[in-house]
């Protein structure tokens, strides 16, 4: 076995290499009930925003999360139909900025996983407020 966390989210500094943070990315259910946050693989990507947010998804969970950018702290969560498969991105409409997010649980998710992954095909898409 590996030690957790099994999947993190890491901030590093362009300009000296180093860690300036790092959380974990995901939870399994039956763990986090207990107390445990483990983080689990990671399939898609992250996206950060210019107003100091970054968004990611892709975990078994099939949550979509916003961190602050400066500290690592979970902002806010959202559940997904299914497993985010590609990085959220990030778009603007008459001044008003929207991520948007495929989700499809995936066909290589489901091989190695099973149980835990579903199939489907959805896009979501949320409006960000001031």
């Amino acid at each position: 076995g590996v030690k957790p966390p099994w999947g993190t989210l890491t901030a590093i500094s362009l300009n000296t290499g180093k860690i300036i943070w790092q959380v974990p990315l995901g939870h399994y259910e039956s763990l986090k009930s207990k107390g445990i946050i483990t983080g689990t693989e990671n399939f898609g990507g992250a996206t950060a925003t210019i107003g100091g947010l970054v968004f990611v998804a892709g975990t078994l969970d099939k949550l979509i999360r916003a961190f602050d950018s400066e500290s690592g702290e979970e902002l806010w969560s959202h559940k997904l139909p299914y497993i985010g498969s590609a990085p959220p991105t990030s778009y603007e409409i008459n001044g008003k900025q929207y991520i948007v997010i495929p989700a499809s649980g995936g066909i290589t998710l489901k091989k190695y996983y099973g149980d835990l992954v579903e199939q489907g095909d959805a896009v979501v898409a949320f409006k960000l407020e001031d």
